[in-house]
């Protein structure tokens, strides 16, 4: 795994997602479509839904381990854990989402800005925060 810093996951944070809706509402109608299909989700709502419990699952495991150093984490089946998200926000309306979108992101912000650079030599919490922000992002890189 590639060395990244706080500062990236924090540029993660603010730029990329911070940008993502936006970017994502601005292609084409068939844009949008194409890559949704491409990147095997239903609608955008499905894939915010995704993102979302992922970035919580990763606070969950941060904090966890910040609160208590001999904290255990249960490695998830992917595509289980995928299709739970997605039922989980099924019932929440577009601006519901939209809004807890930004409010995990604004979670994640906060967290990543109290960390000192320090934890970075954590593997998990690197782990986790290169996977759930920076890899996560080029995984669902827009167009």
């Amino acid at each position: 795994m590639a060395q990244y810093t706080l500062h990236q996951v924090m540029q993660t944070l603010q730029q990329g997602w911070g940008k993502y809706v936006q970017h994502f509402q601005a292609l084409s109608p068939d844009m949008q479509t194409n890559f949704l299909e491409d990147q095997g989700f239903e609608d955008f709502h499905d894939l915010l839904a995704h993102i979302v419990g992922w970035w919580e699952e990763g606070l969950r495991v941060i904090t966890g381990i910040l609160d208590d150093p001999g904290f255990q984490w249960e490695e998830r089946d992917t595509d289980n854990f995928n299709q739970e998200l997605v039922e989980k926000y099924r019932s929440w309306s577009e601006v519901d989402l939209l809004l807890h979108f930004e409010n995990v992101r604004d979670a994640l912000l906060g967290l990543v800005a109290e960390l000192p650079e320090s934890a970075m030599t954590n593997e998990d919490i690197r782990d986790w925060l290169v996977a759930d922000v920076i890899e996560h992002l080029e995984d669902h890189h827009l167009p």
